[in-house]
């Protein structure tokens, strides 16, 4: 009996001892893992999700800072010679121009970016503020952004604050619509900007980056989240482009002196 007890009391020991030491090597495997996990590198959280980027990222020299400005109000007297104002109002100032050329003006097949910079130059108000940004690939529109200090200012068609938007109709440039910020100040306080990399961490820590996806562009230059009527603060932002894996492209805004995503087309 004596012997059938105690054989009973050291199973029982090695039991607890068992469950013991296996909730030790669970917690202690947890941690590690853990600890893993929590060391692992932005650039090795893409690299396991095949997310790929150009290793050579642009950076921003000197201080970040937001800037104000307003929406200019153009006048008939200030308009170009050989076009038309097509009137929505019997205003005779404007905040967004709709003009037509009497002569259109033909699109070349090559070098297409330098001739329209050159077109501003020569046939827009302010032209040389502007700068071509993209081709809509439905409309064929040509759609040109305004550049403060060799920046970009992003911004949507929609929002339309600082842009100058080409109308093409048979390979030819028949109009445009035009919008222009002016008296642009810079505000006092000037921070350093968030790397490039930090800005895409944050659209990988939001899901916004999918495996597989690529990031095909990025660039430093400024973007207002929420367009009001006249007065406009534009924040320094990082404008990203991302290609996913069914060659969906998509475009993000990220503040650059907050880190914030600011604006997506998901």
């Amino acid at each position: 009996m004596e012997w059938n007890k105690t054989k009973t009391i050291f199973i029982l020991a090695f039991l607890i001892l068992d469950i013991f030491l296996a909730i030790e090597f669970y917690e202690l495997q947890y941690k590690t893992d853990y600890e893993i996990m929590k060391e692992a590198t932005i650039e090795e959280k893409l690299a396991v999700e095949n997310i790929t980027y150009k290793k050579k990222l642009p950076e921003v020299e000197g201080k970040s800072f937001y800037i104000t400005a307003k929406s200019k109000e153009f006048t008939l007297e200030e308009l170009p010679k050989n076009q038309t104002l097509v009137l929505s109002s019997s205003s005779s100032s404007f905040r967004s121009l709709n003009m037509k050329f009497d002569n259109p003006l033909p699109i070349p097949e090559t070098n297409l970016e330098n001739r329209i910079n050159q077109i501003l130059k020569d046939h827009i108000l302010y032209g040389d503020k502007y700068q071509y940004w993209y081709t809509d690939e439905v409309s064929k529109n040509i759609i040109c952004i305004q550049r403060y200090g060799g920046r970009n200012i992003f911004q949507s068609k929609d929002d339309h604050i600082g842009m100058v938007i080409f109308q093409v109709e048979k390979n030819q440039i028949v109009g445009y619509e035009q919008s222009l910020l002016e008296d642009i100040k810079e505000v006092e306080e000037k921070e350093s900007a968030v790397p490039a990399l930090k800005a895409i961490e944050a659209l990988y820590n939001k899901n916004f980056l999918t495996a597989n996806s690529e990031v095909k562009n990025i660039q430093y230059g400024y973007y207002t989240h929420i367009p009001l009527t006249n007065q406009q603060i534009l924040a320094p932002t990082w404008h990203i482009t991302v290609e996913t894996d069914t060659e969906e492209t998509k475009d993000f805004y990220v503040n650059a002196l907050e880190g914030d995503v600011l604006q997506s087309t998901q």
